[in-house]
């Protein structure tokens, strides 16, 4: 199994104003409720250091490398593109392939430019007013262009595509639980975003032809409701991929309602101990290896290939990343499920959406300095 890291465009690089995500940031509603704590990201330095930052996921034995291009930046309106974008892109990928590294290009990790979506006027108007992002249709056409763009402009450097990351946590969390732009509550409007992004993944996979086109989904180990567990894989089952990636962070446990009970998985308190006695990271997210074991038996019945793609913990002190990483090392073979790379989130500490930089996922800090965890990841695949 080989190793790697997973990144987003607006996690990782400078701060990119024509984002769906910028206009969320800064809203004067947002802030106030507390729902976004303020801050932008403008401690990113990707675009400017990727060499450096490919140098040292090199050093620590990795060889595969997740990322997305950042659409907004691309195309800062529909029909005006960026040739610096473009041109400061292809140098990265290539940068990556010299190294020798598998490239997993996503088409889609949550945001969008702001002349596809204004989450701010969608959110203000009930989404009678737009650009409406994955509510409107008109977004099918606007993704499969970029799409098509990115394959024509970009194809020589990619190994595996991968249309969106976690489109199950993007949707549930912009329409239905109202914490991600545009902030909406509404079970009908999740159904018909959830219709258009499936949609979109659908259309640009017969675009793709001939090319290796997984998508990434979030899977917490679900527990005590086997109808919330088959609704997560009945959405799967309707698609088409040639590959799957597996994000894993923790459990969910849930009542006879399929409603979270507090105590466990992300329902716990930061730097605590869950019900079940297992430690807790700064998120608040149990530690919880064995349910990555379940989940990739689970995964493992769409008969396709597999890669982690996503797993890490926001834990500042370091002290129990290290532990994190070798457990779930050994949840994998436990699994005895073939898995092509293990994909850590992340290198660096990273952006963290709603709640900035105050949540440290990263084995180097901002600064590129290496945290203790990082001689372990180095070492990981002698735990196999």
């Amino acid at each position: 199994m080989k190793l790697g890291f997973s990144i987003s465009a607006f996690q990782y690089e400078e701060l990119n104003e024509n984002s769906d995500w910028y206009l969320w940031l800064t809203d004067e509603i947002n802030i106030a409720n507390k729902r976004v704590i303020g801050e932008l990201p403008v401690n990113n330095f990707y675009l400017s250091k990727f060499s450096q930052v490919h140098e040292i996921a090199s050093k620590l034995n990795a060889s595969f490398w997740r990322l997305n291009l950042s659409w907004g930046r691309i195309f800062k309106q529909k029909d005006k593109r960026s040739e610096e974008a473009v041109s400061t892109y292809k140098k990265l990928l290539k940068d990556l392939k010299d190294r020798g590294f598998k490239v997993i290009l996503c088409l889609n990790h949550f945001d969008l430019p702001k002349w596809v979506h204004d989450p701010i006027v969608a959110r203000d108007s009930l989404l009678t007013e737009g650009p409406l992002g994955w509510y409107s249709e008109d977004t099918i056409n606007h993704f499969l262009h970029f799409s098509s763009f990115v394959k024509d402009n970009f194809s020589e450097y990619v190994d595996l595509w991968c249309t969106f990351n976690e489109p199950n946590i993007m949707i549930l969390f912009g329409y239905l639980s109202g914490i991600f732009p545009p902030g909406i509550t509404s079970k009908r409007a999740y159904q018909k975003a959830l219709r258009n992004v499936l949609t979109a993944h659908e259309e640009v996979y017969n675009l793709f032809h001939r090319e290796k086109v997984g998508i990434i989904f979030n899977f917490p180990y679900i527990q005590g409701n086997e109808k919330v567990k088959e609704e997560l894989f009945t959405i799967l089952k309707d698609i088409n991929f040639d590959w799957i990636g597996v994000n894993y962070y923790t459990r969910l446990v849930v009542n006879e309602k399929g409603q979270p009970i507090d105590g466990y998985g992300m329902f716990c308190k930061p730097n605590s101990f869950s019900f079940d006695n297992n430690p807790c990271s700064d998120y608040g997210w149990e530690v919880y290896p064995e349910g990555l074991k379940y989940v990739l038996q689970d995964v493992n019945k769409f008969d396709k290939p597999i890669i982690v793609t996503e797993n890490g913990i926001a834990d500042s002190k370091d002290f129990l990343r290290p532990a994190f990483l070798i457990s779930h090392m050994k949840a994998i073979k436990e699994s005895k499920v073939n898995v092509e790379a293990y994909l850590y989130w992340s290198l660096i500490d990273n952006f963290e959406w709603n709640f900035g930089y105050q949540m440290k996922f990263g084995i180097y800090t901002l600064d590129l300095k290496a945290r203790p965890s990082a001689y372990i990841f180095k070492e990981l695949t002698s735990f196999v």
